[in-house]
C-alpha cells in the first residue's frame, strides 16, 4: 500500500483536539481507517482535502499549540523594553548612575529565552490501522536512537494482518528511546518510541549552561 484517499475530516480548521483523538477518515485498496492525532493542540491548516489521493508519509494537516498571539505580547514587551533603556542611557548621559538597568535586562533577556525554549519529550504510539486491528508487529525501524526526524517523516514500518504501513513522527526532533523492537508485537495505543523535539534539546542547553 503506497497511497490513500481522505474520505472525511472530522475536524475542522480551527477545532481542538487531543492525543489519539480520530482526526481523518482515509480509504486504502485494502482498508478504512480513522487516523487519531499525534498531538494535542488546535487545527492550523488542512493540507489534504475530501476526495483527495496522498501517499505514505505525507503530511495530512498542521496542528499548531493555539498561541499564535503570543508572539506579538512579546513584540510589545520588548518594544518598552527597549524604551526604558533608551531613557535610562539619557538619564546615565546627563548624571552617572550605577549600571543596575542593564544587569536587570540582560536577567529578563535570559528569562525569556529560556522560557521561549520549552518543549516536551514526545510518545509514538501504534495509531488504529482498522476497526478489528488491536495489534501489529514492527517490522523495520527507519531511524535509530539518536538519529534527527522531521515532522511526518516515516519512522518505524509496522505489519498487521490487514495491511502493512508506515507510522510517521509526531514531532521534529531526536529518536530518543526505542521501546518496541524489531519483530515485536504492540498493540493499539501502545508507546513504540520516545522523540525529544527542536524546542526541548535547546531547552535543555540552555539550562545547562551556567549564568554569569
Amino acid at each position: 500500500m503506497t497511497e490513500g484517499t481522505v474520505t472525511r475530516w472530522l475536524k475542522a480548521v480551527g477545532d481542538s483536539v487531543e492525543v489519539d483523538e480520530p482526526l481523518v477518515e482515509v480509504s486504502t485498496d485494502k482498508v478504512d481507517t480513522e487516523i487519531p492525532s499525534p498531538v494535542a493542540g488546535v487545527i492550523e491548516e488542512i493540507l489534504v482535502e475530501e476526495d483527495e489521493e496522498v501517499e505514505v508519509g505525507a503530511p495530512l494537516v498542521k496542528i499548531g499549540d493555539g498561541s499564535g498571539a503570543s508572539s506579538s505580547d512579546d513584540d510589545a514587551e520588548d518594544d518598552s523594553a527597549a524604551a526604558e533603556d533608551s531613557e535610562d542611557s539619557e538619564q546615565q548621559d546627563a548624571a552617572p548612575e550605577p549600571e543596575e538597568p542593564a544587569e536587570e535586562k540582560e536577567q529578563k533577556d535570559e528569562q525569556s529565552s529560556s522560557a521561549s525554549g520549552s518543549g516536551e519529550a514526545q510518545e509514538v504510539t501504534l495509531p488504529a490501522l482498522g476497526e478489528s486491528v488491536t495489534e501489529g508487529t514492527v517490522t523495520r525501524w527507519l531511524k535509530e536512537v539518536g538519529e534527527t526526524v522531521e515532522v511526518d517523516e516515516p519512522l518505524v514500518e509496522v505489519s498487521t494482518d490487514k495491511v502493512d504501513t508506515e507510522i510517521p513522527s509526531p514531532v521534529a526532533g531526536t529518536l530518543l528511546e526505542i521501546k518496541v523492537q524489531e519483530d515485536e508485537e504492540a498493540e493499539v495505543g501502545q508507546v513504540l518510541a520516545w522523540s525529544a523535539s527542536r524546542a526541548l534539546r535547546g531547552s535543555s542547553r540552555a539550562a545547562a549552561r551556567p549564568q554569569g
